[in-house]
């Protein structure tokens, strides 16, 4: 038998809140309009335990999971609400991963860097590379936007009114993350 092991004491512990002022939106368009589906933080825990450890201009992550309830995200009314959890099959997957792997800062700009990220909807899972802006004047601040297909998920885009409406492939998530190092 074959395995991989991590030397841990490379690693660092962090602990890091994120705040529930952040914001994560889901936009997206139908044949006839645009939607917006928002994270409410303040009603998810937000604390997420890492282990880290810099190399260079690189940081390594372990075990940096998110755990976002698809409940928690609001789209406007009682029955988008209710497409968007079904699309996501909340009954068998009730949440949305983040799996932070690596970040990777800019030499030339601090403020910029590139998060590799493991996001996982609905049972499938995915690898992107996510332009983030950073701030840390006060607290850290993340922003960036991510466009993805929700095909790239297995998801099938729901349809309305007999298929006249149809929500669009492809959906952008904006994010905007306050997050403090609690220890």
């Amino acid at each position: 038998m074959l395995g991989f092991t991590t030397n841990s004491t490379d690693y660092k512990i962090g602990t890091y809140l994120i705040q529930g002022n952040s914001k994560l939106g889901i936009k997206g368009t139908t044949n006839i309009n645009q939607f917006n589906c928002d994270l409410a933080f303040s009603d998810i825990n937000s604390k997420v335990k890492t282990f880290y450890k810099k190399e260079g201009n690189k940081i390594k992550f372990i075990d940096s999971r998110l755990e976002l309830s698809n409940s928690c995200f609001d789209c406007g009314s009682k029955m988008i609400n209710k497409d968007f959890l079904d699309m996501l099959d909340t009954k068998s997957h009730p949440y949305i991963t983040l799996e932070l792997k690596e970040i990777i800062i800019n030499p030339k700009k601090a403020n910029e860097i590139i998060a590799l990220t493991n996001i996982n909807i609905a049972g499938a899972s995915r690898f992107y590379s996510i332009w983030l802006d950073v701030d840390n004047s006060k607290l850290l601040n993340a922003t960036g936007c991510l466009n993805l297909k929700l095909s790239d998920f297995k998801l099938e885009p729901p349809k309305k009114v007999l298929g006249l409406v149809i929500v669009e492939d492809e959906i952008e998530i904006a994010l905007d993350l306050n997050i403090t190092l609690l220890k």
